[in-house]
């Protein structure tokens, strides 16, 4: 469209340009618990309720990625997963990778580690446990974490090994914590499979697109609501 100014030349008007709404891991796993949850997140910016949560694991993941952080650009891996894993520690460490879905949304994801081995990205994704890892099986969540990060890197133009891996972090017991806790570590190979993450992302595109959702009947926000609205 065209208009004239002071001087009636034609200026061409322009269009702002659109911002992205980027979905991510978290946001997707959202849905399995509340499609009206996840709506309301991002359609209108009403979250959850954020309760009380220990922020442990996340210093955990600081004291961590700090420790591999020593050993990148080097010939030998940290200690801790040496004869567990082949390769090295990506250098430079790229930990945010994003891609354009459409003209409206995009994803993204942040790595905790990526190893390469024969020019092969393999992610890895560091899990802080509350209970023995050695007990406990993978988790949907972790499983689709992995093919998350795997699709990314395939969509940023990285060559893919096609796996991933977990390494759980459990403080074990000890009769002595003057000289620390023991760690148990625990490392778990996944394979990836990418090729269902777009069908994840079109899920969560169709409903944001849509009617708001009914709620889940197990999700503790909505039931919460339901109950005591009638006093307000």
């Amino acid at each position: 469209m065209y208009h004239k100014n002071d001087n009636q030349f034609p200026l061409l008007e322009v269009k702002p340009k659109q911002k992205l709404h980027w979905l991510s891991h978290t946001a997707i796993e959202g849905i399995n618990r509340c499609k009206r949850c996840f709506y309301l997140a991002y359609k209108e910016k009403i979250r959850q309720p954020e309760g009380i949560q220990s922020r442990l694991a996340s210093r955990f993941d600081v004291v961590f990625k700090h420790y591999f952080d020593k050993y990148r650009g080097l010939d030998i891996l940290p200690p801790i997963i040496v004869g567990k894993m082949e390769g090295k520690l990506q250098n430079p460490f790229k930990e945010a990778h994003f891609h354009k879905i459409n003209e409206k949304y995009g994803f993204y994801g942040k790595l905790d580690e990526c190893l390469v081995d024969n020019d092969l990205y393999i992610p890895i994704d560091f899990k802080t446990s509350s209970s023995d890892p050695r007990e406990k099986p993978i988790l949907d969540a972790y499983q689709n974490q992995i093919d998350e990060y795997v699709y990314l890197l395939q969509k940023n133009k990285y060559q893919v090994a096609g796996f991933g891996y977990l390494i759980f972090f459990y403080p074990d017991l000890t009769e002595d914590v003057r000289n620390g806790f023991p760690m148990v570590t625990k490392i778990v190979k996944i394979e990836a499979f990418p090729d269902k993450v777009q069908d994840r992302i079109d899920k969560a595109i169709t409903i944001l697109e849509g009617f708001i959702p009914e709620s889940s009947p197990d999700c503790p926000f909505c039931n919460w609501f339901g109950k005591v609205k009638d006093y307000y």
